[in-house]
């Protein structure tokens, strides 16, 4: 289907993929699955994704993630260290920003995602959202799904889409591999056809590298807190506050990450604004926040995840001064107005 039309003549290229997925989806009783148009290995995934029981003319993916079960994947996913960070170095959330940078875990749900609001509105009618399962058993033939399945870079353009309501999109996604090699999530790149360009394929590189280069200092302590090890101990009362990891690492906090930290185990999630104005008494420092929080991540290796903002419930099981009856003595040497008042209300 002329591959190099892909990014030169978008336009041209969409024409004849969708031509192609019509000559294969006819109204005949069964697919024709000799097509000269159509790319053997997307036949063979639209095979695939037919007789997982998708439909062409599915409008929604099968299954679906509660929030809470959300949550879970999130805390559990190793790229959730790294989440908040690589979606916002990729993503383009100005009011003329085009695409949308989705994360998914290694089974193709998507658990993140970014965008300019027209972005999200459009990903939005195609149910291309948080919790959703965006692999080839969930909604047919895609950008992720082909990432899952060739193990590396994909680019999947209006009819190369096995379901007919992702035709006005193309996608580029590529795996992302922890140290062993193994493949722990995907990060897609995706926008209207009309705007395809190949500096998608560009930030989905950057994006995979960055979160690469981060994952292996955080992983291990993740993984460890899986198989059955301690969750770490997070000591905030008193004039020392500290993390005591379950191997027995100390590792100090300044006064102001202590009093972050403080703050997101008090609720179960914030907005970067909200975090502004009660640690800052200026919401418009949100930017300072997500630095602070990116600093937090790198020096305690802390589940935090974002969008909002959250501690995972197995490492907020272990803030000393939400399990005692002693919040009075919380961080003693703050005169934080919202850490004050935690001390008399936790």
């Amino acid at each position: 289907m002329h591959p190099s039309l892909r990014f030169t003549d978008p336009t041209a290229f969409a024409r004849r993929t969708v031509a192609a997925h019509d000559a294969v989806f006819s109204r005949a009783m069964a697919p024709s699955w000799a097509d000269p148009w159509a790319d053997p290995q997307m036949l063979a995934a639209w095979r695939r994704s037919g007789e997982a029981g998708v439909r062409p003319d599915q409008d929604m993916p099968s299954r679906f993630l509660a929030d809470a079960d959300l949550q879970q994947a999130r805390d559990r996913s190793p790229v959730g260290w790294i989440a908040g960070e690589v979606v916002q170095a990729v993503a383009d959330t100005s009011a003329a920003g085009r695409h949308l940078v989705v994360l998914s875990d290694a089974d193709g749900v998507v658990l993140w995602r970014a965008g300019s609001a027209q972005a999200m509105r459009g990903a939005d009618r195609i149910a291309f959202a948080e919790g959703a399962d965006w692999s080839e058993s969930g909604i047919g033939t895609n950008g992720i799904s082909r990432a899952l399945e060739t193990g590396g870079m994909t680019h999947v353009t209006a009819g190369e889409h096995f379901v007919r309501a992702h035709h006005a999109w193309t996608c580029s996604a590529s795996p992302i591999r922890d140290s062993d090699g193994a493949i722990i999530g995907v990060l897609d790149v995706s926008l209207p056809v009309r705007f395809a360009t190949a500096e998608s394929a560009a930030l989905v590189r950057c994006g995979v590298r960055l979160a690469e280069a981060l994952l292996p200092a955080r992983v291990p302590s993740h993984h460890a807190s899986q198989t059955g090890r301690s969750a770490p101990v997070i000591r905030l009362l008193g004039h020392r506050p500290e993390i005591v990891r379950a191997d027995g690492v100390r590792i100090r906090l300044t006064q102001r990450r202590a009093e972050l930290l403080a703050l997101l185990a008090s609720r179960e999630a914030w907005t970067a604004r909200a975090l502004a104005e009660a640690l800052y008494d200026d919401p418009s420092a949100a930017a300072t926040v997500r630095g602070e929080i990116l600093r937090l991540r790198r020096t305690t290796g802390l589940t935090i995840s974002t969008q909002p903002y959250a501690l995972a419930d197995h490492e907020r099981a272990g803030v000393d001064f939400l399990i005692a009856d002693e919040a009075f003595e919380l961080l003693p040497d703050s005169d934080v107005p919202a850490i004050v008042d935690l001390r008399y209300t936790v």
